[in-house]
């Protein structure tokens, strides 16, 4: 017993010992110059540390508000390509459907049993028709076979860099809908000989090459520089073109300035089935 009240009475003159040990080490920190810096620059760096945790999450939530516009925007282009491809289809099937008539043949009459003379002259004024496939052009008396185009540009048009495609976009002749002013292309409803013919004119230091190509070759080519005049030269090329091959009108590898079309001279591209 007297043991135990031994080690009791060293524990707690140790922890008064510790004690005013602890309390003379706060006081001398406190009375230190460089202590109080410290501390000092521990509350800065605490403020600086809570600014920029502010700032993160003001950026992070500023990205979620960029993002989700980005998406939206994303969404309406992609809504917007869609339709496009939609009317797009709608157009390929159209020109499938014509081309399926057209080989098929629009007409054939049938004569279903013999008949007298007086019958007979009755009967050829009302031939009964037998139509193969869906018509989507509307009847005319020009025959289906007949294929022919001309089109010029109805202004200047810039034109300096190379193998761009030549869009003549005012359509004077235009039998058989096989020549499409937007993209400048005639797409053949049949094949056949072909003739086609282009005319290019330029003014001043402007020099061209065009090539007429089909099915992305070349058929021919025609170079211009007037050399501070106004010119104009023209090709032409006589060719077997497939059904549904495409031929148009590009620039070549050396070409610069404005092709020239105005009242003066147009610039104009042409064709038409030879047999």
């Amino acid at each position: 017993m007297a043991s135990s009240s031994l080690i009791v009475s060293y524990v707690f003159l140790i922890l008064n010992c510790f004690t005013q040990s602890f309390a003379d080490t706060s006081e001398i920190l406190n009375d230190n110059p460089e202590w109080k810096l410290a501390l000092k620059k521990i509350e800065e760096l605490q403020k600086t540390v809570k600014i920029q945790n502010d700032r993160i999450a003001m950026l992070e939530m500023q990205s979620r508000e960029s993002s989700n516009l980005a998406l939206t925007d994303l969404q309406i282009t992609i809504k917007h390509q869609s339709d496009q491809i939609t009317k797009l289809e709608a157009r390929i099937q159209d020109f499938e459907t014509i081309l399926t008539t057209e080989e098929n043949g629009p007409i054939k009459i049938i004569d279903p049993e013999p008949m007298s003379e007086s019958n007979k002259i009755n009967f050829s004024a009302k031939p009964k028709l037998v139509r193969k496939g869906r018509l989507l052009l509307q009847p005319t008396t020009v025959p289906v076979e007949s294929v022919a185009f001309y089109a010029y540009f109805s202004t200047n048009i810039p034109a300096s860099s190379a193998y761009h495609i030549l869009a003549f976009d005012k359509v004077i002749t235009n039998v058989g809908n096989a020549y499409h002013p937007h993209s400048g292309t005639f797409i053949a409803p049949r094949s056949g000989l072909y003739v086609f013919t282009w005319t290019i004119r330029l003014w001043g230091q402007r020099y061209h090459t065009t090539e007429l190509l089909v099915n992305n070759i070349v058929v021919n080519s025609i170079y211009l520089r007037p050399e501070n005049m106004d010119g104009g030269v023209t090709g032409t090329v006589v060719v077997q073109v497939n059904q549904g091959d495409d031929v148009l009108v590009r620039t070549g590898l050396k070409s610069t300035g404005d092709i020239i079309s105005d009242t003066w001279g147009r610039s104009s591209f042409a064709g038409w089935l030879l047999m």
